[in-house]
């Protein structure tokens, strides 16, 4: 062989091997560039799951958060919003109220937390309705009367795009100098809103003849003050019908100007 066919097989000789060594090593460190990338993604996955379980823990919390208490006088018109509470009758009710996206979203939180053993408990949604220029009329069931009543609350989603801080004020206690209890919070530019009305479900008991749990009621309070229309508070002989306004204080009046409500609210009712 001459000495150019030589020299050819050694410069192909040392090609393919050196290629091959650059092969072994591309292909180690590949894998590890995979290896560390899924490494990776698995701890994000673990953080991403660690941060739902904390906000699902949270939220459970928040069914039972402790209530504020709001005793200060409306320093602006604000916005009033009557309720009206009526007893739901097939031949003079206008149609059933079907639960909103907000109610569903609500029952589904309790059942989820229920499941998780966090703060399980009982509880009945009652829908309202938008009739007019802002008032609200629940339906109640005759059922209600009969439920030991743990705690209930009016829920309201406001937009908030200024994030006024709106506190609700229900006029029937102010008058008689009793704090609104309530809890709030912001979601982006829309507010959450929680108002006491055990007061005011246990009052309805007491004058349908049901079971009321022990605790103050609308009964007691119209008992120690008179006339009853200067609590803002109107019924009818039966004591069914009620009309109640909850007024929601902007601070300022023009701060509520871009506070509106997103969607009827609904009662939610825990009982044992």
């Amino acid at each position: 062989m001459s000495a150019h066919t030589w020299i050819f097989i050694f410069l192909v000789a040392v090609i393919t091997s050196d290629t091959g060594v650059y092969g072994r090593a591309l292909s180690r460190r590949t894998t590890v560039e995979y290896d560390e990338r899924a490494s990776l993604r698995a701890d994000a996955l673990k953080r991403w799951r660690r941060g739902v379980a904390s906000a699902h823990r949270e939220r459970c919390a928040d069914l039972s958060a402790p209530w504020l208490e709001n005793n200060q006088v409306p320093q602006g018109q604000g916005k009033l919003m009557p309720l009206r509470l009526r007893p739901y009758s097939p031949g003079v009710s206008r149609g059933s109220v079907f639960p909103g996206k907000p109610l569903f979203s609500f029952v589904r939180r309790v059942y989820h937390c229920c499941q998780q053993k966090l703060h399980c408990r009982s509880v009945k949604g009652i829908q309202g309705r938008l009739r007019g220029e802002g008032d609200v009329e629940f339906l109640l069931l005759k059922e209600i009367s009969s439920l030991t009543v743990t705690r209930a609350e009016l829920h309201l989603q406001l937009s908030n795009p200024l994030h006024a801080p709106v506190r609700p004020v229900l006029p029937s206690l102010a008058k008689q100098n009793l704090p609104t209890r309530y809890s709030s919070s912001m979601h982006g530019d829309v507010m959450e809103i929680r108002v006491d009305l055990e007061f005011i479900i246990r009052g309805l008991q007491d004058v349908a003849g049901g079971t009321a749990s022990p605790g103050p009621s609308l009964v007691n309070m119209r008992h120690r003050e008179e006339p009853r229309k200067d609590h803002g508070i109107n019924s009818d002989p039966t004591g069914w019908n009620l009309d109640l306004g909850l007024l929601l204080d902007c601070g300022l009046s023009s701060a509520c100007n871009d506070v509106h409500v997103l969607h009827a609210p609904f009662i939610a009712v825990y009982y044992k």
